[in-house]
């Protein structure tokens, strides 16, 4: 695992975190401040209190993609539908490597604007 840039103890998979650390640099030199992470990487204990915690709104242990350090939940306005943080995601994202889930979408399944993955 590797950390991010501006969000110390958050950390990826190596491939996520260059991706979104170029990421986050693209944000800051347009806002001033790098993008808020809440949760990134989450170790197996971690989704179970997660999983205890959050209910449905969190995976079942051993199938989240936090396990795999590839994917972030954001904050910073990003958490927030329609905002200007999470249109500058939804815009800038993909060019990264990194996607907003259907599931997660304001019509998903479970609406999550803040859960943000990466494919590469």
């Amino acid at each position: 695992l590797c950390p991010i840039w501006g969000a110390a103890g958050e950390r990826l998979a190596p491939a996520a975190a260059a991706s979104f650390n170029a990421l986050s640099k693209a944000y800051a030199a347009q806002t001033g401040i790098p993008l808020c992470i809440t949760d990134s990487y989450r170790s197996l204990p971690d989704q179970i209190s997660v999983k205890a915690k959050r209910g449905r709104f969190a995976a079942t242990p051993g199938t989240s993609r936090h396990g795999l350090g590839r994917a972030v939940d954001l904050c910073g306005g990003v958490q927030d539908f329609g905002s200007p943080a999470h249109q500058w995601m939804r815009q800038n994202a993909p060019l990264y490597g990194w996607f907003h889930p259907s599931w997660a979408a304001a019509g998903g399944s479970l609406p999550e604007p803040w859960h943000w993955e990466f494919a590469g």
